[in-house]
Parts: structure tokens; sequence; C-alpha cells
């Protein structure tokens, strides 16, 4: 790879600054101080889902971010702390154990010592899968993996955070229906004052979306009920607040290598390096679909990573692409990169200068803005569609749900994950070979239905599927029951044939043995160069002969007419099959 190539795709950054202009740092910092606000509240309480104080995720928010959008192949893609991330960690950090001990029963600084650990664990992950280029594999994950999980985390954070709402205490309840159960028999100790606060905040931000999506409401509604708690001082009433943030640069975090705390938070860091790449890798194609970008997997793959070991080191809790914060982002005008950059520059400054207002904060309303959160998170529509989808899609959606609500959730992430891979598996295992004629001179083809009169002497197949050792049995046995079954002519179409293999190869090289014996041609079209090129190197080409593959099924067509009629098997024949084709 040459300097510059090298330089362009490992450095994107260097791109955006060679034509960087006024009109553009106008825009950018328009657009990054929209995402600073939006961001600000947004960290807080996702630091809340992962179970620890809203300043962890505030420093995810500022350097972590600026690295992923340095790195990163989208110009408009926003990381830092997201919802589905923060909830496998709050998850992992109350079942996980380190040699036999559980994280949850530790001091508060050694639990926050391995949270840093399992974000620079994270980080490491991504990075490696980014360098042995596992970015295409992650388009074999099922995007109702995605859609099932996100459902399922926000009937999770909506009944997590009730007992925050009504300003209750119930412990460490990590599973589902026994913290809800917990929750309710302490419904009769609710905190008149913080539920109120929480309800004020989920209606303040709904009414505030409705006059205009461009008022901050979450952020607005914050100060305001921070404002209520430091004017009546409704922390001697009960309400608790967040508490002080110190009003200081993020802190350079330390952690201890160790073997058994690697061994200890690996599972949780593999679902975590997992989730967060399919979540920022789906939000970067999405927002590219309309700015026309191209996403380089492998790239961002890379930049996820650096960011999260960014987080390890600054006390930072792991994180992804946030939805939100790069719809604003790419709505509000950013013209490069430079937007998130300045983002989280605006976020440091706001730390540095008003942190000291935010302890009065309450915690009830991070809850409504969270409650908020949780509603949008279940996309009904894309949930609807993807139900309708297939089968495949149904089974992944709804097992990756139950299993969200019901399971450790890097459990779920698995479950769906391995699901959706062996679904795909199976799918491209059984290749479709459909029977197909032309439907008018020069027309497409249409697939023959079960019982239509098709002509004798000339069949044509059109393979769905890869031909690779899982399909090729299949795949033999159908067109051994065809060449059985027809006539002098079989056009075998590949268009959307993508690999063959060396199994592949071997099925191919018995299916013309085959053919020879009973006096059929076999003839290709449509074949992919790569394809193409195995069939040569391997010598099929030669068996089969160069005058027997087409670029174009019509052509084919023509050709096995011309050889068909000078069998003179045309001339009684009463079906009009190939008869108007266009030959």
């Amino acid at each position: 790879m040459q300097m510059g190539m090298f330089f362009k795709k490992y450095f994107p950054f260097i791109e955006d600054l060679k034509n960087y202009n006024s009109s553009k740092l106008k825009a950018d910092l328009v657009s990054g101080l929209t995402v600073a606000i939006v961001a600000l509240p947004q960290s807080m309480a996702y630091a809340i889902i992962a179970g620890v104080h809203p300043k962890f995720g505030l420093y995810a928010a500022i350097f972590p971010a600026i690295v992923a959008a340095l790195f990163g192949s989208s110009r408009f893609l926003a990381a830092g702390p997201t919802n589905a991330i923060s909830m496998v960690v709050a998850s992992s950090m109350a079942s996980a154990s380190i040699a036999g001990t559980m994280i949850s029963s530790l001091p508060e600084d050694q639990k926050i010592a391995l949270l840093f650990f399992l974000s620079f664990i994270v980080g490491l992950l991504q990075v490696l899968m980014g360098i042995l280029k596992f970015g295409n594999f992650i388009n074999f994950i099922s995007h109702s993996v995605v859609v099932g999980f996100t459902a399922g985390a926000g009937i999770l954070i909506a009944f997590n955070q009730l007992k925050n709402l009504i300003g209750v205490s119930i412990g460490n309840h990590p599973h589902f229906i026994d913290g809800l159960k917990h929750t309710f028999l302490k419904i009769n100790e609710t905190n008149i004052y913080a539920l109120v606060l929480g309800l004020f905040t989920i209606a303040f931000i709904i009414i505030t979306k409705k006059i205009s999506k461009k008022i901050p409401g979450a952020l607005l509604a914050l100060i305001i009920s921070a404002f209520f708690v430091f004017i009546f001082d409704l922390e001697k009433y009960g309400v608790k607040s967040i508490g002080e943030i110190p009003q200081t640069l993020p802190p350079f975090s330390f952690f201890s290598f160790n073997a058994d705390i690697f061994d200890g938070l690996f599972s949780s860091a593999l679902a975590i390096a997992i989730l967060g790449i399919v979540e920022a890798l789906s939000i970067a194609k999405s927002i590219a679909s309309k700015s026309g970008e191209k996403i380089d997997g492998n790239q961002e793959f890379i930049a996820q990573g650096l960011a999260n070991i960014t987080a390890g080191f600054t006390s930072g809790i792991p994180g992804s692409g946030s939805f939100t914060r790069s719809a604003v982002n790419y709505s509000s005008g950013a013209k490069t990169r430079f937007s998130i950059i300045f983002s989280g520059i605006f976020i440091l400054i706001i730390l540095l200068i008003a942190a000291p207002m935010a302890k009065f904060i309450p915690i009830a309303s991070l809850a409504g803005i969270l409650m908020v959160i949780a509603y949008s998170m279940v996309d009904k529509h894309a949930f609807v569609m993807t139900y309708k989808a297939t089968s495949a899609d149904r089974t992944v959606l709804i097992s990756t749900m139950i299993a969200t609500l019901f399971l450790e959730l890097e459990q779920a992430v698995f479950i769906g994950v391995i699901l959706s891979i062996l679904l795909f598996i199976r799918k491209v295992s059984h290749p479709q070979v459909l029977p197909v004629m032309p439907r008018e001179k020069g027309g497409k083809l249409f697939v023959i239905e079960e019982g239509q009169v098709i002509c004798p002497q000339i069949s044509i197949y059109q393979v769905e599927g890869s031909l690779f050792f899982g399909a090729v049995a299949e795949l033999e046995e159908k067109l051994s029951s065809y060449i059985k079954n027809g006539g002098k002519i079989v056009i075998v179409r590949l268009l959307h044939v993508q690999l063959v293999d060396a199994t592949g190869v071997h099925a191919l090289e018995s299916l013309l043995r085959e053919a020879k014996e009973k006096n059929v041609i076999v003839m290709f079209t449509n074949v992919k160069n790569n394809v193409f090129n195995v069939l040569k190197k391997t010598g099929m080409v030669e068996k089969i002969g160069n005058e027997n593959f087409f670029e174009h099924t019509q052509e084919a067509v023509c050709v096995a007419v011309k050889r068909i009629n000078e069998l003179g098997k045309c001339k009684n024949c009463s079906i009009k099959c190939f008869q108007e084709c266009g030959c």
C-alpha cells in the first residue's frame, strides 16, 4: 500500500483537513454545540443505566468520542455512551466474578477500576477484529438481533428506572422479574417529590418535542429540576441528586493487568464489542444511505476500538455509535467529522465551568429522561416489519428479545448472533434451483409454476445461492433430477452465485459426467468473474467447453434453439415456448 493511500485509509481526518474552510468550520461548530446539548443529559443518564456515577458517562462523551470521530470511516457517526451498551455493562458488572469473587461484592473503587479495564478489553478486541478484517462478518448478523435486543433493552430500562422515578432503594437485583418484584414491594414508600420531578421531566420533554424538535427538552428539564432542588432544598425531603462532579479534566485511570481479571471479563467484553460494532455500523450505514459516503467496516472496528481503549484510560464507560446524536449531527448541517470533535470540546468546557451546579440534578429527572429514551428504543415499525418478514427473522427477533429480558445481557447478544448466523448458514446451504422461461422476445425470465407446460427439449435453471460445500448436496440432487427428466439442453444461470469452492467444482464435474452419459448439453450463463476464474483454474472451463459459456441468457437460448432446430426436434412440436423468443 502506498504511503498516501495508507494515511487516507487509517487517518481519514487528514483528508478532511485538506479542504477545510471557514464555511465548514461555522457549520461544524453549530452542529457540535447542538450534539453537545443532546449528549450532556444522555451521557449522564446512560451512566446511571450502567450503574455508575453520571460523571463517568460525561467523561466517555469527551475524549473517546473525539478519537472515534478522528479515525472512523463515517463523517457523521457520533460515538460515546449508549443505552444498549450501558445495559450490558450493568449486567456484566452485576453478574461477573473474578477468581470466584463477585464483582458486585467488591469495594466501589475496585469495581470502577474493573469497569475501566472492561472498556480497555472491549477496545482491544474491536481493534484486533478490525486488523483481522472482521468487518464483513457483521453482514452475517441479522438486523433482527439489533431490533430484538433494543426492544428488550428498552423494556428493561423502563422497569429498572421505576425505582429511581419513585425515589426508593431496593438494593442489588440484576434480574428483570426480581427487580420488578422488589420495586413494587416498595411502592408504598414512594417519595412524592421525586415522582413529581420525574413526571415533570417526562411531560416537559414530550411537550417541547411537540412544539419543536430543535428545543433541547431533556437538558432544559434537568436545569429546571436542579433549580427546584436547589431553591426548595428538596434533598432534605429525601430527593436524591447525582452529587458532586469534579470540575477537572477527565482523570487518567489506572487498572492492573491480570489473567484472572481478563478471564472474568472476557465474555462480557466480547459481547459488548460485537454489539457495539453492530450498533455503530448500522447507524453509520443508515446515515450513509442519505449522505452518500462509503463506510469501511474494518476501519470502523478500529475507530470504535481506539475510542473504548481511550475510555479505559480516561475514566469512561464503554460506548458505541449513538443513533440520536448521529442523527442530530447530520440533520443540524455538519460538514465534516470535526463537528463531533467540537462536541467533545464543548462538553469538556461545560464540565470545567458548570460542574458545581450539576450536583443538584435529581436522579428522578434522569430516570424520567431514560423512560422517554426507553419508549423510543422500541421501534414499533421496525419490530412489526421484522416480525412479518420471514420466519427466520421472526425467530431471531423474538428469541433475542426474550433472552434480553430473562438472561444475562451478554448471553442474549450471543444467542441472537449465533441464531442469525445459523439461520444464514441454513439459508445459503439450501440454494434455490428455479426452472425459468423467457416471457417474450428479449423479455425477462419468469419462474415456471408447478403443472405449467414447458419445453421438452430446452430447460433453463436459475441458481440462487453459493456453490460451497454446504450447498452442493441439494444442488447436485436437484440438477441431476432435472437432467434425468429434461431434454437435450440444460442452461444453468449463475447470475446470483457469488462463490464456488472445490466441493462445488466436484459437484459440477459429476453433473457434467451424468449429462454426457445421457447426451445432454450443459450451458452456463451470467457467470461472475470470480466464479469463472475458479472454474478455469480447476480445469472445468476446458471440460465444459468455452463455447458453452455465455454472457447473457438470451445468447445461450438462441444457440440452444439453433441446435435443437438442426436436429429437427421443433418441427412437429405444438408447445409455444422458445419459438417466439426472438432468436
